[in-house]
């Protein structure tokens, strides 16, 4: 192996090329970049009697083609190099720079798996990456189109995170269907991760209830924080103000009860009644309130 400036017309592409998406956008960046500071990066070729075999860099390539330079950088392999040994350089090189997208990565990652009979252990040693970030890339491929191409753009919500929960959801409940659902919900609403690890909970901890309720359950609790952090201003002046001091302790009993259910799921027959007695009294007095509430601007009550 060598390294060394060769001619752009003495260099054949591979049919058979790991990435397939080409920005032209991208790569006119890459050719002022270039032009600029010059090339960073040397490509990698295999010597062949009269031309050189491009084994990776196929945009630096483009890119230096673009800005009409005559040659180019490159680490030459001058031994034979057998098709299965080419595919494991180009991948190698392609996961160091991360110059392919999540599908293109998986697909070629998936075809060196099976053109090698690999197990996923054996191609994560030979690619050098660690066996769970390895099958977290796979997961991609065991999902619906719509949702390898949401991962894809960069206004989605849908990240490989969120794919490796609802390929787990799937495998534990064997309903593809479901972690449609998931991701459905994911797109729709902008899920997180944590939120959409917050749905599985639930689903599971209730026994299998709707995704539409566990995710609505999930919605809900996002819209109580955000008025939590509204309303809970600890600052003097809103520490003296009944409003909020009111709603801090609604969201106390929120949190209580949440945590309690956390932690416990059931209350001891010896407490219900007491408790019950507690939230029939709150009950009536709410009944009170809320229709004194119904026309009013709670943000005005927090003025001081």
């Amino acid at each position: 192996m060598k390294y060394k400036e060769i001619a752009l017309n003495d260099i054949k592409s591979r049919s058979e090329q790991v990435r397939h998406d080409f920005s032209e956008e991208r790569i006119d960046s890459l050719a002022k970049s270039i032009a600029e500071v010059g090339q960073l990066q040397p490509i990698v070729v295999q010597k062949k009697e009269d031309h050189y075999l491009l084994i990776a860099g196929e945009r630096r390539l483009r890119a230096v083609k673009k800005d009409k330079k005559d040659k180019i950088a490159a680490v030459i392999f001058d031994e034979n190099i057998s098709p299965e040994k080419f595919r494991q350089i180009q991948l190698i090189e392609n996961l160091q720079r991360q110059d392919l997208n999540p599908l293109e990565r998986a697909i070629s990652i998936n075809k060196f798996i099976e053109d090698n009979n690999l197990s996923k252990k054996d191609a994560a040693e030979k690619l050098g990456v660690a066996r769970t970030t390895l099958t977290l890339w796979l997961n991609i491929l065991e999902m619906k189109e719509k949702y390898q191409q949401e991962v894809l753009k960069e206004d989605s919500p849908i990240t490989l995170s969120h794919l490796s929960l609802a390929h787990a959801l799937s495998s534990k409940t064997g309903d593809h269907n479901k972690a449609n659902q998931l991701l459905d919900a994911v797109i729709k609403y902008n899920l997180s991760r944590k939120e959409s690890q917050a749905v599985i909970d639930l689903f599971y901890k209730y026994l299998h209830i709707p995704m539409e309720e566990a995710v609505s359950a999930v919605l809900l609790r996002r819209e109580r924080l955000k008025m939590k952090d509204y309303w809970d201003d600890g600052s003097k002046d809103h520490n003296r103000n009944p409003v909020r001091k009111l709603f801090r302790s609604f969201s106390n009993i929120n949190d209580n009860l949440e945590e309690f259910m956390e932690a416990e799921g059931n209350i001891p027959e010896e407490d219900r009644g007491d408790l019950l007695d507690e939230f029939l009294y709150l009950y009536q007095i709410m009944g009170i309130l809320i229709p004194d509430l119904k026309d009013t601007d709670l943000r005005l009550l927090m003025q001081d």
